[in-house]
C-alpha cells in the first residue's frame, strides 16, 4: 500500500513538473517577443516579414546568430535593401545589406549576437526591415531572445526543457490512465488533464514561432484549467475526510 502511494505521488509529480516546464517555456518565449514589440524599434512597414528567425533563449556568455531568409516570389529580378537593428545597452547596432535576387531565388543572411547585445537585464532584441522592391512591399518583423543566468548553451538547454516537459506530461498521463479506475477524481478529470497538456504544448509552440499574443491567451486558458483542477482536487479530498 505504501509503495503504491509513493508510486502515485511520483507519477503525479512527473505530470506537474512537465506542465510547469511547459508553462515556463511559454512565459520566457512570449515575454521576450512581447518586450521586443515595445522596445522602441521604429515601425516603417505595414506588412509582416516571414523568414526572420531568432533563438528562443541564450545564456549570458553565449554567442549565437539571428537569421533572415529573403525570397523573391516574383517573375523578375529584384534588388531589395535589408536593414537589421540589434539591441545593446546603449545605442542599437545597425546593419544594412543590398542584395540581388533572381526570380524564385532565396538568400539567407545571418548576424551574430552575444553578451554585448543584452539589454533590460535579460533580453536581446532584433528587428529586420526589407525595403520595398517593386512589386514587393516593405516588410518588417522583430523578435526577442530570453537570456538565462545559467552556464552552457541555450541550443542545448531549450531542447532539454522541451524533452523533459513532454516526457513528464506524457509519462504521467500514461501511468495515470492505467490507474484511473482506482481513483474516482482521476477518472473524472483525466480528460481535462490531457487537454491541459495539449494546451501547454500549443502554447509554447505558438510562442516559439513568434505568436506572443495567441500564446499569452493560451497561457491564460492553461492557468484557468489548473485552477479548476486544483480546486476540484481539494474539494474531493475534503469530501473523503467527512
Amino acid at each position: 500500500m505504501k509503495n503504491n502511494r509513493i508510486s502515485s505521488i511520483f507519477v503525479s509529480l512527473s505530470y506537474v513538473v512537465g506542465v510547469i516546464l511547459g508553462l515556463y517555456l511559454i512565459v520566457i518565449a512570449a515575454w521576450a517577443d512581447m518586450e521586443s514589440s515595445f522596445y522602441g524599434f521604429s515601425r516603417l512597414a505595414d506588412a509582416g516579414l516571414d523568414g526572420f528567425s531568432c533563438p528562443v533563449l541564450m545564456t549570458r556568455d553565449e554567442t549565437s546568430a539571428i537569421s533572415l531568409t529573403v525570397s523573391n516570389t516574383t517573375d523578375n529580378p529584384v534588388t531589395p535593401s535589408v536593414k537589421v537593428e540589434i539591441s545593446t545597452p546603449f545605442t542599437m547596432d545597425e546593419f544594412n545589406e543590398n542584395i540581388e535576387l533572381a526570380p524564385g531565388e532565396s538568400r539567407k543572411l545571418t548576424w551574430s549576437v552575444g553578451p554585448g547585445n543584452i539589454d533590460l537585464g535579460n533580453f536581446i532584441f532584433a528587428k529586420a526591415l526589407v525595403y520595398s522592391a517593386y512589386p514587393l512591399p516593405s516588410q518588417e518583423a522583430n523578435c526577442g531572445i530570453f537570456i538565462l543566468a545559467l552556464p552552457g548553451s541555450g541550443r542545448l538547454i531549450l531542447p532539454l526543457l522541451i524533452f523533459f516537459s513532454l516526457l513528464g506530461m506524457g509519462w504521467g498521463l500514461y501511468r495515470m490512465k492505467k490507474a484511473g479506475t482506482a481513483n474516482d477524481w482521476l477518472e473524472k478529470y483525466f480528460g481535462s488533464m490531457v487537454f491541459l497538456a495539449l494546451t501547454v504544448i500549443l502554447g509554447f509552440t505558438l510562442a516559439f514561432v513568434g505568436g506572443w499574443v495567441p500564446s499569452i491567451l493560451v497561457l491564460a486558458v492553461a492557468l484557468l484549467l489548473i485552477i479548476i483542477l486544483v480546486g476540484s482536487l481539494i474539494l474531493s479530498e475534503r469530501r473523503k475526510r467527512l
